[in-house]
């Protein structure tokens, strides 16, 4: 299976990635870690909405939503 890095922003909804590395600065960071977006976890995108913000990701039992500004700053490796 191809596996390829790229920003959360690019994952269409139904595509699954796994959480490679957060490029906030401090404070967005530990949010972001706070949500429970760590290194290794696996999360999905549900939803996006025209012009592609905000847009819906499903990561552990939570749903949460992210600005395409955020979610490209959240590298995943595309894996489905």
């Amino acid at each position: 299976m191809e596996k390829r890095r790229m920003g959360l922003d690019a994952l269409r909804p139904g595509e699954y990635g796994v959480l490679r590395e957060i490029l906030m600065p401090g404070e967005a960071k530990a949010r972001m870690e706070e949500l429970g977006l760590l290194p290794e976890t696996e999360l999905s995108c549900l939803y996006r909405a025209p012009h592609a913000s905000p847009a819906a990701y499903a990561v552990g039992g939570a749903v949460f939503a992210l600005r395409k500004k955020d979610a490209a700053q959240i590298v995943v490796e595309a894996v489905r």
